[in-house]
């Protein structure tokens, strides 16, 4: 870990209980908002909370922090040593409107562009990972300007609403091209809080189905946690989203998930997928449970019946202890049945033609995606 991560774990706690007094609108709505928006008692709702289908512990005892500490001072390479090449050509052009596209914009954070309508997927295209903002900074890129390449959006849809999936500054940037948003239950009151319209706003519970921006999207489980705040912990649900496009193409976004036997069961009831876009890294022995390690990707989209595999949750920033890159590394190396696809940031790519997406560019200075 670097020093100025030492010091802006040391300022942590200053700079939120400076942020909560003066009511910083980014930590959004208090669990009493997401109350008074809950119509109706959730599958997931036990006992004054959602709750995961598994047992979901987590560490969280002042020696797992002492460790945790320890494990980041001796950590090496978490972050790029140079400016990571970006996928900048072709991104403004035309679209075929008989096709759909899909563009990784690093981390977890995707768009979707399908019969003309543009969705983002959890556009967390912000600079920080954290409600202070020293602490979880962006990796450094040689161009990256994903915000005002992005024009009117029909659809946002948010997974859950930690700060690296839901993220306020990313927020206010699009807000006024936003059509409308598709959202977890509970996670609108943070949109509400923020001036959204309610009629802008779709929450679904797992298993729950609507039609939205020409797309068929179903919420489904996955093993994981919420909370932007005191008094916010699993006071709002998670998920992953099946989508259909109009195109008829098959997809799973996981959003943030451990390993569990959802996967199976999604599946069975939606698979299968022509792509999976799984959580493969930010992995700690801590946290296990609710991050997948690479391996456990790949067992995940198998589950899922899946066709080809994006790997996200990772190449933004550094959350954990590993290189950078490892979680590439990793889940290439495991890769057997050769499903994996591997786009650079910001290369958009036809969803016919993901064979494009194969090298292995974080090992590269200057390599260039073919254009779509």
């Amino acid at each position: 870990m670097k020093p100025h991560w030492l010091l802006g774990l040391a300022l942590l706690p200053v700079g939120y209980i400076a942020r909560k007094v003066r009511n910083d609108p980014q930590f959004g709505a208090g669990a009493g908002a997401m109350k008074r928006g809950r119509k109706k008692r959730s599958v997931a709702w036990k006992m004054g909370s959602y709750r995961n289908l598994d047992k979901t512990p987590i560490k969280e005892d002042f020696s797992s922090l002492l460790g945790d500490l320890y494990g980041y001072l001796k950590a090496t390479n978490t972050q790029p040593s140079k400016p990571l090449p970006i996928a900048v050509a072709n991104t403004n052009s035309m679209v075929d409107p008989t096709k759909d596209y899909l563009t990784w914009f690093g981390h977890s954070a995707l768009r979707l562009e399908t019969a003309g309508k543009t969705l983002l997927l959890d556009p967390m295209l912000g600079e920080w990972v954290a409600p202070v903002p020293f602490l979880g900074h962006r990796f450094p890129y040689k161009d990256y300007h994903p915000v005002s390449e992005i024009g009117d959006v029909d659809l946002v849809v948010y997974s859950h609403d930690h700060y690296d999936h839901l993220d306020y500054d990313t927020f206010l940037a699009l807000k006024d091209r936003v059509k409308h948003y598709l959202v977890p239950i509970g996670v609108g009151a943070h949109l509400r809080e923020w001036g959204v319209p309610a009629e802008e706003i779709t929450e679904l519970d797992w298993w729950e189905s609507a039609e939205l921006a020409g797309c068929d999207f179903t919420l489904t489980p996955a093993r994981h946690f919420s909370g932007r705040a005191t008094g916010t912990r699993n006071k709002s649900l998670w998920g992953g989203f099946a989508i259909r496009t109009s195109l008829d193409h098959h997809l799973f976004f996981g959003g943030d998930s451990g390993y569990g036997r959802h996967f199976k069961e999604i599946g069975k009831r939606l698979g299968p997928f022509d792509v999976t876009m799984l959580d493969c890294g930010q992995y700690h022995d801590r946290w296990k449970n609710v991050h997948m390690l690479p391996e456990e990707a790949l067992r995940a989209h198998a589950d899922l019946g899946g066709v080809s595999l994006l790997p996200i949750h990772w190449g933004a920033f550094s959350l954990s202890d590993h290189s950078w890159s490892e979680p590439a590394e990793r889940i290439v190396a495991a890769d057997d049945k050769n499903v994996v696809i591997s786009p650079m940031v910001g290369q958009r790519f036809d969803l016919d033609l993901v064979e494009k997406c194969k090298s292995e560019w974080w090992k590269f200075d200057d390599f260039v995606p073919e254009a779509e």
